[in-house]
């Protein structure tokens, strides 16, 4: 009995929702492997391939394939999470560029891995785009983030803001309000009293992921207005 090898299978992405198998060429052709990881092991912003071999009649070494690129524009986003997990996973990250003269919407989740882990970064390919239109983060703690006419050819770092709280007023006017964000993180509190001119008011490192802070003094406003920035 003659055991049957399956070569690997690789197939172009059309653009259009279809796929067209590549028959000739590396990596099409180069072993019978059983696992593959896609990401930019040398950080110049195009994917490379990782294929682990060693399944089937004889054992193979490991394949790296190295994707030497070109002049098109990409984004790479890695994401810090502080209310949600701290690599960010369930993220989804949309992007929105104008490529080849069409508005172009792609779509990443982050996630732990689909039968191979790939890289946690969120990597955009952007093609002739000059910049990015509408960078959309949705973290799974329900916030979400937008950021527009973002720079191509980078690596940005998201973290995710904090929630602040406000807690029912006391008698006299006082009360709590409650920050959620990453433990270790310093986190500046503003206030205002008409949303356009904030002023600081203290400066924390939060201790626990929900952190309590007293505004023992009751306003004189009747409007007042607190939010967190991370420092």
């Amino acid at each position: 009995m003659v055991n049957q090898v399956t070569k690997n299978a690789l197939y172009h992405n059309n653009g259009d929702g279809t796929f067209t198998k590549v028959t000739t060429g590396s990596p099409a052709n180069d072993g019978n492997s059983f696992g593959c990881s896609w990401g930019d092991f040398d950080n110049d912003g195009f994917l490379d391939l990782f294929v682990a071999n060693g399944y089937g009649v004889s054992a193979q070494n490991n394949f790296l394939y190295r994707n030497n690129g070109n002049s098109n524009a990409w984004l790479k986003v890695k994401l810090v999470g502080t209310q949600s997990n701290r690599s960010g996973i369930g993220a989804k990250i949309r992007v929105t560029a104008k490529i080849r003269g069409n508005s172009t919407l792609q779509l990443r989740q982050i996630s732990g891995g689909t039968g191979g882990q790939s890289t946690l970064l969120a990597h955009f390919g952007l093609g002739d785009a000059t910049n990015v239109d509408i960078l959309r983060i949705e973290w799974p703690s329900g916030t979400v983030q937008e950021f527009h006419e973002v720079p191509v050819k980078q690596f940005l770092t998201m973290t995710e803001p904090p929630r602040l709280q406000a807690e029912a007023l006391s008698s006299d006017g006082s009360f709590h309000l409650l920050l959620t964000g990453g433990v270790g993180f310093r986190y500046e509190i503003q206030t205002s009293s008409d949303l356009k001119k904030w002023m600081p008011w203290m400066t924390l490192t939060n201790t626990n992921r929900t952190m309590t802070v007293p505004d023992p003094a009751p306003t004189k406003s009747p409007h007042q207005f607190y939010r967190a920035i991370g420092e």
